[in-house]
C-alpha cells in the first residue's frame, strides 16, 4: 500500500507567510509547546499550541481551540463552499470585510481583517476538491502570541484524505506516521531532536519507555537511551535535513524486500513494515551474547519506518501501539553496516 499526504503549504509557506508576518513578529518570548489534531473523518491533521485548549468535535468538519482569555481562539475545519472555484471563494469571503491584507495563490487564499478591536486571519486551502479553513481571532492583548504560532500552524496542515470510511487505517498509524515525519524528521535533523531532548518530540515518547538508539561504535551494536546521551559523539551527524518537497509517500515495505535494497533517491519517500520484536541487545562483547529487549507491552503491535540518512542509507524508526496511541520507541543506526 502506497499513501501520500501532501504538506499543503510547505516551501511555499516559507516565503508567503514568512515573508508577508515577518513585520509583525515581534519578539514574544514564551517557549511554545505543540499538540497535534487529527480529524479522521476529512483525513487532515494540523498541530495547535498549548496555550490553546480545544473545545471538541462539536461537529464532523472541525474544531474550535480557545485562549484563556475567552475570546481569542483558532478554528479549523472542513467545507465544501458550495462547490466554488478558489478564486469565486475568495472574493465571497472578502465581500463586507474591510481585509488590510489580503493574498490570492494557486491552491490557497489569505486576509487579515479587524471585528471591532479584534484582528481576524483565516487561511483558506483547496486539496482534493475541497476547501480546508484556519481560521485565528485574537485580541490585542494576545497578538504577538497569536502572530508567533500562526505561521508554524498554518504551515502544519496535513491533508491526506485517509478519511474513518476509507477503512485504509484502521489502527491511525498513516496519519500518525504523516504527523511525526512533518514534525519531528523533514527539514530537521531528528539526531539533533533527540541529543537536545527537543520538546517537539515529547508527545511522541511513552512515558514507560522512554527513547532508545540502537548505535555502532565498531562492530558491535549497543542500546543507550538518554542517560548515556543516546550512544551519540562527535562523528555522528546533527546536520542533515531531508527534505519532501511538499509531498510525503509512505509505502509498505513490499514481502521479500530487504531495509538495505530501498533507494531512497526521492526523500519524500519512506517505507514501512510490521515486526514481531525490536532488535535484541549485545549483553557480552567477547561471546557476542545478546538478549532480547522486554517491552512493558508484551503484546504491542510494533511497526519499523524506513527512512534516509545523508547517505540515502536506511534509518530504522520503531513505533509501538500503546495505550496511549503509537509512540517512537527506538531508533536503530546500525542498519546495512550503517
Amino acid at each position: 500500500m502506497k499513501i501520500k499526504a501532501i504538506l499543503l503549504l510547505a516551501g511555499l509557506m516559507m516565503c508567503s507567510v514568512a515573508c508577508l508576518s515577518n513585520k509583525k513578529q515581534t519578539a514574544y518570548e514564551e517557549d511554545v509547546t505543540y499538540d497535534y489534531y487529527r480529524n479522521d473523518h476529512y483525513g487532515y491533521t494540523v498541530v495547535y499550541p498549548l496555550f490553546l485548549i480545544p473545545e471538541g468535535e462539536g461537529r464532523e468538519d472541525g474544531q474550535t481551540f480557545i485562549a484563556d482569555d475567552g475570546v481569542s481562539n483558532m478554528q479549523v475545519y472542513q467545507t465544501e463552499k458550495a462547490a466554488l472555484s478558489l478564486e469565486d471563494a475568495y472574493r465571497k469571503d472578502l465581500e463586507g470585510r474591510n481585509a488590510s491584507e489580503k493574498q490570492l495563490e494557486k491552491n490557497f487564499y489569505r486576509m487579515v481583517w479587524k471585528e471591532g478591536k479584534n484582528t481576524c486571519t483565516q487561511y483558506t486551502i483547496l486539496a482534493y476538491g475541497s476547501f480546508y479553513e484556519l481560521v485565528f481571532k485574537y485580541t490585542p492583548q494576545n497578538a504577538s502570541r497569536f502572530e508567533a504560532v500562526i505561521p508554524v500552524i498554518v504551515e502544519s496542515l496535513m491533508v491526506d484524505g485517509l478519511g474513518r470510511e476509507d477503512d485504509e487505517d484502521p489502527d491511525g498509524f498513516i496519519a500518525f506516521l504523516f504527523d511525526f515525519l512533518d514534525v519531528c524528521f523533514y527539514e530537521k535533523n531528528l539526531n539533533r531532536l533527540i541529543r537536545d531532548k527537543d520538546p517537539r518530540l515529547a508527545s511522541y515518547i511513552d512515558s514507560q519507555m522512554g527513547l532508545q538508539r540502537y548505535y555502532a561504535p565498531g562492530a558491535v551494536a549497543y542500546l543507550a537511551g538518554g542517560d548515556r546521551n543516546f550512544g551519540f559523539n562527535e562523528y555522528d551527524d546533527f546536520t542533515f535535513e531531508p527534505s519532501s518537497a511538499g509531498e510525503i509517500s509512505v509505502t509498505e515495505l513490499p514481502d521479500g524486500k530487504s531495509a538495505c535494497e530501498l533507494d531512497f533517491e526521492n526523500e519524500g519517500e519512506v517505507y514501512y513494515e510490521s515486526v514481531e520484536k525490536v532488535p535484541d541487545v549485545v549483553v557480552n562483547t567477547e561471546t557476542l551474547e545478546t538478549k532480547a529487549v522486554v517491552l512493558p507491552y508484551p503484546d504491542a503491535e510494533i511497526r519499523v519506518v524506513y527512512v534516509p540518512n545523508k547517505y540515502h542509507s536506511p534509518v530504522g524508526l520503531y513505533f509501538i501501539l500503546t495505550p496511549d496511541g503509537w509512540k517512537f520507541v527506538f531508533i536503530d543506526d546500525t542498519l546495512c553496516g550503517a
